[in-house]
């Protein structure tokens, strides 16, 4: 069971002593993690007011909620909640040295005999029996949950209070059947979906409320309790001394934002915040399941952590000035490391695989990663041998075609998967070439120099139309879904700004996936693109239609400003998505408004809200224009295939690349997965070659065959002999 991925907000204490995180949605405490970020603890927790002859107000459903910060960068968060019947405010905060929640609260109602009442209940994690619940018979009562090894007390000024079963026999539920009172009360409930409520004592003004996170009970009691003896004053001026403490951002982000710094200050801080601090390092994509309330399973989940999204995260922080977190992100990834070079597609923090598919982009970007804080001086050793080397080999063991791309629905060979491999294989041949592997480095250099000429071949139409994915390296694309995956190239260095069949493909993208928000513009992922809500506002479940994401106007900001145009607008596009709270979302709602389904135009759809890659884009955005430069460009790559004479590399076959056809006036190079000789025959076996495969140091040997000299529409033959014997197979490839 989880709540709502749209969140308002997110923030946690820094530092490791607190190990809790806490998110807001609808205007009421949503998820708690406890004790890491991929275990949710906390459902919600949610405040109802009632009066005797009525239904009871849900404020979270029913109230008008605005938020605001406590101060720049300082994750404690201000909810004002307004109603016909009263007003609420709820300042949420965490305590910096312990695992504990306060809530500081004060109410005005409207009418004297409206009552406030609260009510939460615990995660109930799929394939376990439930959550316990208990009523404590102190004075006030106290409320405690037991969730397998974790134990949550809450405590506060609590006249009278009952444990039931969430929306069945709730508080909730009580008030009203009970016409608006609380008519039962019951002292323990368990196991199962389990809910805990409570009759604030006070009629009016202000209170307290702590939550306690521990492994026993006692602790659980004790946290929350110390927590309310230091007081909400106290432990909110430790929560804001401890973040004014950690490194601020370069004042010349700020300068180019669109709002002096407010929205990059928050970036900074969710990305920060997205770091487990028991897993050094490990940052997860965002804190929410995308359309949580209907994610029963647990499997499409975000609390995990992306190779993807780590790589972005860790360069924005990089480029934001920590690098001390950029290179803990590395080290993770080194850490999770395949012993086949590879990584998985996500893991839970504990290095446990959740989903397993390959997506070759996530192989290539932690060598980006590596190229980066090399570049910035901010290495304190040696990645080549222990990272960068088997990742770039698990990359021309397996490329150029991805099982998946980078939106992870559809494999085949990709624009963008292609850019970063590419890129990636030029920093690896870098990395060899300093350390003496110079054949292995030639190899890198010639796959690289292979898949960079044949990317248009391979994923654009004769017209020059650049598509998301082809599946055939032996034929052009005539047809393919339009996305704006190619401006990838662009961010490499692999392709000039204003190369031709880039702006050909971008008039396409904005005629096909352009959309015109109130707060700019932004754009879908491709034609046919599925992963959203449905028309009538439905949530995703496998079906329905995408929808804008940021990032993508992040993407094309940074295209602009390339290509010599203002950027400034779409900074501002951003930070208008992100609304009060400062949190930039996966996706934008660009339907009509659906105020039953929460969905309003232009803003947070139901997806993940923060996107930790969102925030990443727009500080990356901010870094590009305040340096004028592109920090993800890779120079060597820029001056191999922008700055360079054109190139005819030789065709790289190998067994998960098995081409049939070959370039007129092009050699073949033939890559082996073990020692072998290559036999080839120009006059189909009447004579034929022997040609020894070199060994080059990286898992694979290569021959060459000189198929240049051979005349267009002509064919010729080969195979491989090994120590064990023949390959069993002649293959064939015919000259085009």
């Amino acid at each position: 069971m989880w709540g709502p991925g749209r969140k308002m907000a997110f923030g946690a204490a820094p530092g490791s002593k607190s190990k809790l995180w806490y998110t807001l949605a609808d205007g009421a405490l949503s998820e708690v993690f406890f004790p890491f970020l991929d275990r949710v603890a906390l459902h919600e927790l949610r405040f109802f007011a009632s009066a005797g002859g009525a239904p009871p107000v849900d404020d979270s459903a029913d109230g008008e909620h605005r938020i605001t910060w406590l101060s720049p960068g300082v994750p404690a968060f201000t909810v004002d909640s307004t109603h016909h019947e009263y007003r609420l405010t709820k300042e949420f905060f965490s305590d910096p040295e312990e695992n504990a929640l306060l809530i500081a609260a004060t109410f005005t109602p409207e009418l004297p005999d409206v009552r406030l009442y609260m009510q939460a209940s615990a995660h109930w994690q799929p394939g376990t029996e439930g959550n316990y619940g208990q009523v404590l018979d102190t004075h006030p009562p106290a409320l405690l949950f037991h969730q397998e090894d974790v134990w949550i007390c809450i405590v506060g000024p609590f006249s009278r209070a009952t444990a039931g079963y969430y929306r069945s026999s709730d508080l909730q539920i009580d008030l009203h059947d009970g016409d608006g009172y609380l008519t039962n009360s019951y002292d323990r409930a368990g196991p199962g979906n389990v809910a805990l409520g409570a009759e604030i004592g006070i009629r009016a003004g202000s209170f307290q409320i702590a939550i306690g996170f521990a492994h026993t009970r006692a602790d659980a009691e004790e946290v929350a309790r110390q927590a309310l003896d230091k007081g909400a004053n106290n432990v909110r001026q430790a929560f804001e001394r401890a973040w004014r403490s950690q490194a601020d951002m370069p004042q010349a982000l700020a300068k180019v934002s669109g709002d002096e710094g407010i929205l990059a200050r928050a970036s900074l801080t969710v990305l920060r915040c997205l770091e487990d601090k028991s897993h050094a390092g490990a940052f997860i994509a965002a804190p929410c399941a995308p359309w949580g309330e209907t994610n029963h399973d647990g499997n499409h989940v975000y609390h995990l952590v992306w190779p993807r999204d780590l790589c972005r995260i860790a360069t924005a922080l990089l480029d934001a000035g920590d690098s001390a977190a950029a290179l803990r992100a590395f080290r993770h990834l080194q850490a999770r490391q395949r012993p086949d070079g590879g990584w998985y597609q996500n893991w839970f923090l504990n290095g446990t695989p959740h989903w397993t598919s390959t997506e070759l982009d996530q192989v290539a970007l932690p060598i980006l990663l590596a190229w980066r804080l090399g570049v910035a001086n901010c290495l304190d050793h040696d990645p080549y041998p222990v990272m960068v080397r088997p990742a770039a080999q698990f990359i021309i063991r397996e490329g150029p075609l991805t099982q998946l791309d980078r939106w992870e629905d559809l494999g085949g060979l990709s624009p963008s998967t292609l850019a970063a491999c590419i890129a990636a294989l030029i920093v690896s041949a870098e990395f060899a070439h300093e350390a003496g592997e110079h054949v292995a480095a030639m190899h890198l250099r010639a796959v690289a120099d292979y898949w960079n000429d044949r990317v248009e071949t391979w994923c654009s139409t004769v017209a020059g139309q650049y598509v998301r994915l082809a599946g055939d390296p032996d034929h052009r694309p005539s047809e393919g879904a339009i996305a704006p995956e190619f401006l990838e190239l662009v961010r490499y260095g692999l392709r000039r700004p204003k190369d031709e069949r880039i702006l050909r493909s971008l008039q396409s993208v904005d005629t096909s996936l352009k959309v015109s928000l109130p707060a700019g513009p932004s754009w879908r992922r491709y034609v046919g693109d599925r992963y959203g809500e449905r028309e009538d506002g439905l949530p995703w479940d496998g079906s329905g239609r995408g929808r804008p994401w940021p990032v993508l106007t992040g993407e094309r900001a940074r295209h602009f400003f390339s290509m010599g145009l203002p950027a400034a607008e779409l900074v501002r596009t951003l930070e208008g998505f992100a609304g009060q709270g400062l949190m930039i979302p996966e996706q934008v709602w660009d339907g009509p408004d659906i105020p039953s389904r929460g969905l309003q135009f232009g803003r947070p759809n139901g997806s993940a809200t923060p996107l930790g890659w969102a925030h990443a884009e727009y500080l990356e955005l901010l870094v590009t224009i305040a340096l004028a430069g592109f920090p993800d460009i890779v120079m060597p790559a820029r001056r191999r295939y922008t700055e360079g004479p054109q190139q005819e590399p030789a065709f790289v076959w190998s067994h998960r690349h098995q081409i049939t056809r070959l370039a007129a006036g092009r050699r073949l190079r033939v890559q082996l997965p073990r020692p072998g000789a290559v036999h080839y025959t120009f006059d189909e076996w009447a004579t034929f070659v022997e040609v020894e495969a070199i060994d080059t140091t990286l898992g694979v040997w290569v021959a060459e065959i000189p198929s240049n000299r051979l005349a267009p529409g002509s064919e010729f033959s080969w195979t491989a002999h090994y120590m064990t014997g023949w390959e069993g197979k002649n293959f064939t490839l015919t000259i085009d």
